[in-house]
């Protein structure tokens, strides 16, 4: 593929075809389902995706055909479809829902107000995930106009992804047809750790998050009477925690653990020190304060993508410093998360937690542990040689000599990740993205860095292009 012409092309189509779009798209308050009980009967999100269907229209794409899917009761599904030369089927995804607006945006802007400010464009939906059908079918109509060879395509636009993507593996089944097997699958929602190369998302932790209530007696008893003879539910529930974490070191139990791979130890050298400053500027904390295995820059990234932490996130049962009585409280209630490596199943950690926190109880207090909620985490495979050839080209092609494709673990939770791995066992995944540490997905001011999303659109054309000249995945 001529790197000249997609430079020209995309230059000079760029501003018109997925800036200004893009900015119509963040206009739309389109909300994920959880964040609008009104998501079902207002229209919103049939209207984001009608400016989508419109927008490919307008592309005149030979081709392209799309099928907006809706079934009662749950959110629905804009598909693309493009027919290839090539026998390699290439699924892309992303999605058209929202986080909820927020307040806190800079002056001038706002969650529907799209402004630009410094090459970034601010506006919820922005780079979470609106930009991905401008993105997507700007960069195949690149690669028709230069005459490029291309696999089959189907593009997968989510409509409740910020809501847990409940149906996702539903509406897939129901779509069959559309999808087929992909050979590869690119999903789009994810990040870059810096702006000078594609960055793959190699790992994503799990969780089990859950409340943990200890009770001890029926109402509050003045201090100066219960202190001693009543056990203080606090210090009971520090206990049973104890059971988990280790109190000094922050260390997880064994059974919560997972052996690490070979080559991500690798990797977590390589981004560790390219990381290095980052890891201590990007965690907001006090002057003084260290963060764990202050210094060892490998296993401060392992512990933040590899190993299970958990986080004590809410706290019930307590009053307020300023209204606190000399009462010893009936009872105290603790919300928990714990981050959970790959390959360590959510369900299998809830049966551990309930076995060590439910058995021989301290004074027989009361011990009750509700609200589970399970999510697994996300390793990508090996990549095929040609793919990753592929890759590093168009990394290298569009963002500078040296500039390979990369890949970082993120830590948190993408939950269809998980879902799509296990959905399509077979398929090469590749998560990547233009989330940015600076982009503030899902908060205030929520932008997208338009430099980078050109370069990685060119990138993506190119890619794309590779698929089709392949005669096998």
């Amino acid at each position: 593929m001529d790197t000249a012409k997609t430079n020209t092309y995309v230059d000079a189509r760029f501003e018109e075809d997925f800036v200004k779009p893009l900015m119509k798209f963040v206009e739309i308050p389109n909300l994920s389902p959880f964040f609008d009980q009104e998501f079902h009967t207002n229209g919103l999100i049939q209207e984001a995706a009608e400016f989508v269907i419109e927008y490919a229209e307008k592309l005149n794409i030979e081709g392209l055909t799309h099928k907006f899917y809706q079934e009662e009761g749950k959110a629905p599904m804009l598909f693309f479809n493009l027919k290839g030369t090539s026998p390699v089927n290439v699924m892309l995804y992303g999605h058209l829902d929202k986080q909820p607006h927020m307040e806190g945006w800079k002056e001038g802007t706002g969650p529907t107000t799209p402004v630009i400010i410094d090459d970034h464009l601010f506006g919820r939906g922005s780079s979470d995930d609106g930009y991905v059908p401008f993105m997507v079918l700007l960069a195949l109509k690149n690669a028709i106009e230069q005459g490029q060879a291309l696999p089959n395509i189907c593009i997968v636009l989510e409509c409740e992804e910020e809501s847990g993507s409940t149906d996702l593996v539903y509406l897939l089944e129901k779509n069959a047809d559309l999808i087929g097997k992909p050979d590869v699958c690119i999903c789009m929602d994810s990040g870059a750790l810096n702006y000078n190369a594609i960055w793959l998302t190699s790992t994503l932790r799990g969780l089990c998050s859950f409340r943990l209530d200890v009770e001890v007696a029926t109402q509050g008893t003045h201090s100066g009477l219960g202190g001693g003879i009543i056990p203080d539910s606090y210090r009971i529930l520090n206990q049973l925690l104890t059971r988990l974490e280790d109190p000094v070191t922050g260390v997880v139990c064994d059974e919560l653990q997972t052996e690490i791979p070979e080559h991500y130890l690798e990797e977590a050298k390589f981004v560790g020190d390219l990381k290095k400053e980052e890891l201590y500027s990007s965690y907001n904390m006090l002057e003084g304060v260290k963060p764990i295995n202050d210094g060892d820059f490998q296993q401060m990234y392992l512990n933040t993508n590899w190993r299970p932490s958990l986080t004590v996130i809410g706290m019930d049962g307590m009053p307020e410093c300023a209204k606190a009585g000399n009462v010893l409280r009936k009872g105290t209630t603790a919300a928990i998360s714990i981050r959970l490596p790959p390959g360590v199943d959510g369900d299998e950690a809830a049966k551990i937690v309930t076995e060590k926190l439910t058995k021989d109880i301290p004074y027989g207090a009361k011990v009750t542990l509700s609200d589970f909620q399970t999510g697994n985490g996300f390793a990508a495979k090996p990549l095929t040689p040609w793919l990753k050839d592929a890759l590093d080209s168009a990394s290298e092609t569009f963002y500078g000599e040296g500039a390979k494709c990369r890949s970082y673990g993120i830590g948190g939770s993408i939950p269809f990740l998980y879902t799509l791995g296990a959905k399509f066992p077979e398929t090469q995944i590749l998560a990547v993205g233009v989330l940015g540490s600076d982009t503030n997905a899902h908060n205030p001011n929520e932008n997208i860095n338009l430099p980078y999303s050109k370069q990685l659109l060119k990138a993506l054309s190119h890619v794309i292009a590779t698929c089709g000249q392949r005669e096998s995945a």
